[in-house]
C-alpha cells in the first residue's frame, strides 16, 4: 500500500491509498479524485494533468511511532 498526502476543496488534509484511485475527473473548476468503494474527494487541482503527476511523484506516507 502507498498513502500520500492531499489536501481537499475545503483544505483538510487526506491520507489516500493510491492504488484505490479508479478515476481522476475534472468537474468544473476543481478535480475530484473517484476512490473504489468510497465518495469521489474533490482536490485543490485545477486541471487532472496536474493531479496525476502530483500522485506519481508525491514521496509515501511514512507512519513514524509516537514516543
Amino acid at each position: 500500500m502507498r498513502f500520500v498526502i492531499i489536501k481537499n476543496y475545503d483544505g483538510e488534509e487526506v491520507a489516500i491509498n493510491v492504488k484505490n484511485i479508479t478515476a481522476v475527473k475534472s468537474l468544473g473548476p476543481y478535480v475530484a479524485l473517484c476512490m473504489s468503494g468510497d465518495t469521489p474527494i474533490t482536490t485543490k487541482f485545477t486541471t487532472v494533468e496536474a493531479a496525476v503527476d502530483y500522485i506519481q511523484r508525491a514521496p509515501s506516507m511514512s507512519l513514524v511511532p509516537e514516543v
